[in-house]
């Protein structure tokens, strides 16, 4: 991302991705920050057809909201985006998702723990957003700030889940896996209690050193599904898979 037309172009397929699996649709949508000329870079907002953005379909917004670029539907929820991206250094990428999986810890009260081993990031569970509203202010925005914390993803009720990551790259390789992670966690209660892994399972693993080259291989992979991709929608549960 050192470039405004990489990071365009980045942005403009990690939408088209997510849109692929399902994780944006009508509602959702993400960033990438500039930090050296302050701007952030975000998808067009409600009703936008996410599966065909491209570069020069973003808007572009200064730290405090104002929209510098761009023509459409400004997402609502922008005050996500600029609360992270202003506080946190190392949040380049953020996400609003509206993950089927995920977000269904948002609705039924039940904490979100790792059942796979990729998920390992999650292991101290996922601070939830308690209000069932929309994030349009900044006071808002500021207290989804303050719950995500240094956390990876935080779980809006009754709504969606933010992620934040160090680049886009990063960004959909943790937002995958919480998705992925909740899938199996709701499959297994069908067959009992699931084998939630918390903090003192992971204790003996080393810290992932290899998350950049991860969340690259992931990123090609994605990338070349969608260069082929037919545009239509994912229909039925096995398809989100």
């Amino acid at each position: 991302m050192s470039t405004e037309a990489e990071l365009r172009e980045q942005m403009a397929t990690l939408t088209r991705i997510f849109a692929m699996r399902g994780l944006l649709g009508v509602h959702g949508h993400i960033s990438g920050y500039a930090p050296d000329s302050g701007r952030i870079y975000m998808c067009r907002g409600l009703g936008s057809d996410k599966a065909t953005t491209r570069p020069e379909d973003l808007f572009v917004f200064d730290l405090a909201g104002q929209v510098v670029e761009g023509e459409g539907r400004v997402p609502l929820e922008w005050p996500i985006h600029t609360a992270i991206h202003a506080a946190r250094p190392d949040a380049l990428a953020v996400a609003h998702l509206h993950s089927p999986w995920a977000t269904l810890f948002a609705v039924a009260q039940r904490p979100y723990l790792p059942v796979l081993i990729a998920a390992r990031w999650f292991a101290a569970g996922l601070q939830v957003y308690p209000e069932p509203h929309l994030i349009t202010t900044p006071e808002r925005g500021e207290r989804v700030r303050e719950l995500l914390g240094a956390d990876q993803a935080l779980l809006l009720r009754g709504h969606g889940v933010v992620v934040a990551a160090n680049n886009l790259q990063e960004l959909l390789y943790i937002a995958v896996t919480l998705e992925d992670n909740a899938r199996a966690a709701v499959q297994a209660a069908a067959l009992g209690t699931p084998d939630f892994l918390d903090e003192a399972a992971f204790a003996g693993v080393e810290p992932d050193t290899t998350m950049s080259i991860r969340a690259r291989l992931v990123w090609d992979y994605f990338a070349r599904l969608e260069a082929r991709w037919d545009r239509q929608p994912p229909f039925g549960v096995g398809a989100l898979g």
